[in-house]
């Protein structure tokens, strides 16, 4: 697979009057996140990060949970490697790899995209979308031992975004802390996906796609905001009310 190869067909881009006509009434946003609530501890961050923004968070476990009444918005969330093989590689430095996962994933990303629905993915949910628009990952980056999880928990590092960028507009700045929990990261952009945030020592950090309501960032806002807030990072609160946002109003329609 190169990068001009997608895991799924692109949808036709819908005009303001159909989107709007499709979600009318009150904007009380129902956002869909992977993965069961009481799973394990850390979902329960982007419960909490989605709630206390006014979104009703929903759990994603099977596809027919995306059928009926279709969340607004959806949430990948953070986890294991992603399978190599959906980007063309054998397994030379992946751990925890869970293609059922991975498969639902894309299959959940797919529907979210032919329905016109922002998505937002997070370490891995951020890896996995630039390999379903076709992208690779980097299995193990040089520079993981200030990036990953470590036994006192998330690192934290400099980062740098775009000016004009998503996360220029949620913040007000381009350069600000990032907590950090990966060990891999994206090597080529996926089709139609822009970099526009990168570690200072050279990492993407953050993409969003040049026509579809699709953004990722590298690192765990929910571990940066509320209860977990942190004194070496920006407060990410701002990017869940951003999204919650984005799926009440669309600016992309």
């Amino acid at each position: 697979m190169d990068g001009a190869d997608t895991l799924f067909l692109i949808p036709e881009k819908k005009s303001r009057q159909t989107v709007n006509a499709e979600r009318t009434g009150a904007c009380m946003v129902r956002i869909g996140i992977v993965g069961k609530r009481d799973a394990y501890r850390t979902m329960e961050n982007y419960y909490a990060a989605a709630e206390a923004c006014g979104a009703e968070a929903v759990s994603l476990t099977a596809p027919g949970d995306w059928s009926g009444s279709a969340p607004d918005g959806l949430i990948i969330p953070g986890g294991g490697d992603v399978d190599p093989a959906l980007y063309g590689e054998e397994n030379v430095a992946c751990s925890g790899v869970d293609r059922a996962l991975d498969d639902l994933e894309m299959t959940l990303i797919g529907m979210a995209l032919r329905d016109h629905r922002p998505i937002l993915g997070i370490c891995r949910g951020h890896q996995i979308l630039n390999v379903c628009f076709g992208g690779s990952l980097i299995q193990d980056i040089p520079q993981a031992d200030r990036h990953r999880h470590t036994e006192a928990g998330d690192q934290a590092h400099p980062a740098i975004a775009s000016e004009g960028s998503f996360l220029h507009e949620v913040f007000g700045r381009t350069e600000f802390n990032v907590n950090s929990a990966h060990h891999q990261a994206v090597k080529t952009l996926g089709s139609g996906l822009i970099a526009v945030q990168r570690s200072d020592d050279g990492v993407i950090e953050a993409v969003v796609h040049g026509t579809l309501p699709v953004y990722g960032v590298q690192w765990h806002p929910e571990r940066m905001c509320l209860a977990n807030r942190r004194e070496d990072a920006i407060d990410a609160l701002p990017l869940f009310q951003w999204f919650v946002r984005a799926v009440c109003a669309p600016a992309h329609a």
